[in-house]
């Protein structure tokens, strides 16, 4: 009787550790995530590959099918021949937006870019061969290929990532703002009296909020043209600088009026690295008001800048559930 009673308990305790311990990830790991890079390697005209020196980036899969990337590398003398000042300052920094479909079986990504660094990959379409090597504390490795025809990669580029794991301990308010948002309108208002003073669009913009602690932003203006053919020409690069595209480390904190403090420290991109960038937010809803620190514009006035961003995935979709 004792060892019936004894032989329940020890089914009861496995259930229950089967429900509530952290399941491993299998050798079929989902892309879903968030995953830092570790190395790059280019190859244009070559058999050789070239490896970037200083390459970092960011790329970030969500459940619902959104993507987000960002490289930022110096280019390979080896690739560097013919290319102007103006050609390496553009192809310093790549990346884009968009929508993504996986095919495990194939082994390939189907991408469509919805915006990033220039407007010819507004509406683009590309795909990449990857594989996923699982390591130990679910930090898996992401090996992605891309394929002849994809735009600014200086020809074939590997990548290797890493996946971040979740942060511990994720509090519910931070929660809330985990996912894609997607940029809608920015302007300036008063600091006194929230008066608008101006009000702007961009072309497709985003920024993502991860469970990992980072964010991505790809902000372009609306005043650059496309190339007249798939790459910039010289005067094409030196007139692309309207772009703002970063992946920065996350820190969000309690905050005065508003619901909160968000807090950007740039890892690469456009902006230097190093930089931090402070906003307040106001989550209302499926929309979050992004509001600058004031300053004084032109003509005087004590003014601030601000954003509305609307979601297009939740925390559970960046979690892959």
């Amino acid at each position: 009787m004792k060892r019936a009673a004894l032989g329940v308990i020890v089914v009861l305790l496995m259930i229950v550790w089967d429900r509530t311990a952290p399941h491993a990830q299998s050798a079929e790991s989902s892309v879903v995530g968030t995953w830092l890079l570790t190395s790059e390697q280019l190859q244009a005209d070559s058999d050789k590959p070239t490896a970037a020196q200083g390459a970092r980036g960011m790329l970030v899969l969500d459940g619902a099918g959104h993507y987000f990337e960002l490289v930022d590398r110096t280019v390979p003398a080896a690739l560097a021949t013919g290319l102007s000042e103006a050609h390496l300052r553009f192809y310093r920094v790549s990346g884009s937006w968009g929508r993504y479909e996986a095919d495990r079986a194939r082994g390939r990504i189907a991408f469509e870019a919805l915006g990033g660094r220039s407007t010819s990959q507004t509406g683009a379409k590309f795909s990449r061969t990857f594989t996923i090597a699982p390591v130990p504390n679910d930090q898996d490795l992401l090996t992605t290929t891309s394929q002849t025809g994809e735009l600014h990669t200086l020809g074939i580029s590997r990548r290797v990532w890493q996946r971040v794991p979740t942060m511990m301990g994720l509090p519910q308010e931070q929660r809330a703002v985990m996912g894609f948002w997607r940029h809608e309108v920015e302007g300036q208002k008063r600091a006194d009296n929230d008066e608008k003073l101006s009000e702007v669009m961009r072309d497709p913009s985003v920024i993502v909020y991860t469970p990992a602690g980072f964010v991505g932003v790809h902000f372009p203006t609306r005043t650059r043209t496309k190339f007249a053919g798939g790459e910039p020409t010289e005067a094409e690069a030196r007139q692309d600088g309207n772009y703002l595209g970063y992946y920065a480390a996350l820190g969000l904190y309690p905050g005065g009026r508003h619901q909160g403090l968000i807090f950007h420290n740039i890892l690469g991109g456009s902006m230097t690295a190093g930089t931090t960038l402070r906003r307040f937010f106001d989550l209302q809803g499926e929309v979050v008001h992004l509001t600058f620190p004031p300053t004084l514009n032109r003509q005087g006035i004590r003014s601030s800048t601000y954003v509305n961003l609307r979601r297009l995935s939740n925390v559970d979709d960046m979690l892959g559930r």
